[in-house]
Parts: C-alpha cells; sequence; structure tokens
C-alpha cells in the first residue's frame, strides 16, 4: 500500500455474460474481458498467503 492506494481484483462480476458484454471496447465491441482491477483508497485487506519458495521451486546444483 502507497499512499493509501490499495489494489484488488473483482472476477466475479465477468461470469455473467450481460456483464462481460458491457465491458468490452465499447467502439469495437470485440474482445474478451479477463479480469477487473479496482484501484482506490480503503482500508488495507489481508495479504494473499504465499506458498514458501522450496514447495515451488527445485534447484539442482
Amino acid at each position: 500500500m502507497v499512499h493509501g492506494l490499495v489494489a484488488s481484483f473483482a472476477t466475479q462480476p465477468l461470469e455473467w455474460p450481460e456483464l462481460r458484454r458491457l465491458l468490452r471496447d465499447p467502439a469495437l465491441g470485440t474482445g474478451h474481458p479477463q479480469m477487473i482491477v479496482r484501484l482506490g483508497y480503503g482500508p488495507e485487506g489481508p495479504r494473499t498467503p504465499r506458498r514458501p519458495v522450496a514447495e515451488v521451486l527445485e534447484t539442482e546444483p
């Protein structure tokens, strides 16, 4: 969080075909929206849990 600005993803509206159409490029009416990013000021939410690096990365000597 920098200067009180927070970001989060909002993908649930994209599960409704009617809302997906509203998010397409208005000039072309094409495209496939993948996610909505919300930016704004507000309380910081919980952080996303992360797996330890050793669980996702293998190294060889």
